[in-house]
């Protein structure tokens, strides 16, 4: 006798004998009746069980689909605002992708975005005299992202060597490459 590799269900294999068949049957009802009870099916009315298993499905591709691609572009312009092709309000969380001048890739969830004011940042180490952590803030607002100002002179992006100068310079470092949005999804 030997079983299925994921539940084990038994079937004869080719040197049992035919007196060890109803055993193996019976050992395989069991099992299927035992997977069944997992569904809260109590055996009665099989269309139950059809509906559950439907709803289920439903729900899984509900959860498949509720991962959107809102912006993808790894060559955007370090200046500049993005815009997404639906706004952030529909969305429970964004990941953003984003990259640096010296290509250094990251990422960081935001929940409940829109509206909210972020700060990617980068470094990059090359030696003992430089070390650069690389910054810009963001707002996210519908279906724009663009760098956030506190007032209308002054922008918050720049990098700074952290090592030797500590020096800053007030440019563009950071660009976001991708934004994924995950729309808000029960399993209730």
């Amino acid at each position: 006798m030997e079983t299925t590799k994921r539940y084990r269900l038994p079937y004869p294999s080719d040197g049992d004998q035919v007196r060890e068949l109803p055993d193996i049957i019976k050992q395989q009802a069991e099992g299927i009746d035992e997977a069944l009870a997992g569904f809260d099916y109590d055996g009665t009315d099989p269309n139950k069980l059809t509906a559950r298993m439907a709803a289920v499905e439903k729900q899984l591709d509900a959860i498949r689909g509720n991962t959107v691609v809102l912006y993808d572009n790894d060559n955007t312009p370090f200046a500049g605002a993005i815009t997404l092709s639906e706004s952030a309000a529909n969305f429970e969380r964004l990941t953003i992708c984003f990259r640096s001048n010296d290509n250094v890739f990251s990422s960081m969830d935001v929940v409940n975005p829109d509206g909210k004011a972020i700060s990617l940042t980068t470094s990059f180490f090359n030696e003992t005299s430089y070390f650069f952590l690389k910054n810009r803030c963001y707002k996210i607002t519908g279906k724009t992202i663009n760098t956030y100002s506190l007032s209308t002179d002054k922008w918050i992006t720049g990098e700074a060597n952290v090592c030797n100068s500590n020096q800053g310079t007030r440019t563009d470092v950071l660009v976001i490459t991708q934004v994924i949005g995950t729309r808000k999804n029960s399993i209730i």
